[in-house]
């Protein structure tokens, strides 16, 4: 058996060997420009970090992203016990706020009833006694309830007299001049 010998034609294997030339010088110019692509955005990259991280050259990014987010959750903590005391302090006010209204309320009942309108009259009824030292005064509340005060003053002696008033009339007593003038003066207020 005879062996078979491929015999290759001297300028065809000059050929083939000038391809596979040609395919590896393609293949390192294609690894070449792939370096200085890669080269470029490795440079771009380095200057963005430089915006974010220290100058020290022994960086260690893994640590410093360890370490902030350790910041991030230490701050998200404290925001959330911020927001807890703020929550606190809004139903607190709130508390305090209807506490005052209900005070208010309270307070504006009670005034209600409190002497609001005061006038005064002076007059003199005696020739005798010189100046106006009779005086009639009425003190009264929202709804015109309250009482006249006459203190009349003469040589001989000085009287006091209390009249009740119940929705700006006296019921029970006749009032004078000079307390109808004090009377009205005062509901007008």
């Amino acid at each position: 058996m005879d062996s078979f010998i491929l015999k290759l034609d001297p300028s065809f294997t000059s050929n083939i060997i000038f391809f596979v030339f040609m395919v590896y010088a393609l293949l390192l110019l294609i690894l070449i420009i792939s370096l200085i692509v890669l080269s470029v955005k490795l440079s771009k990259t380095k200057k963005r970090l430089k915006k974010f991280l220290p100058d020290d050259k022994n960086i260690d990014i893994e640590s410093m992203l360890v370490e902030y987010n350790n910041n991030v959750k230490q701050f998200l903590e404290k925001e959330e016990k911020i927001l807890e005391k703020i929550e606190d302090t809004k139903n607190s006010l709130s508390n305090e706020i209807e506490n005052n209204k209900k005070l208010i309320y309270l307070t504006n009942e009670k005034l209600k009833n409190a002497v609001q309108k005061v006038s005064i009259i002076r007059y003199n009824p005696f020739e005798e006694v010189g100046g106006d030292l009779c005086y009639a005064i009425a003190l009264l509340d929202e709804n015109n309830n309250g009482i006249v005060l006459n203190s009349i003053y003469s040589r001989e002696a000085c009287y006091n007299y209390a009249k009740e008033i119940i929705n700006g009339e006296s019921p029970k007593h006749k009032l004078s001049q000079e307390e109808e003038e004090a009377l009205k003066k005062a509901m007008n207020k």
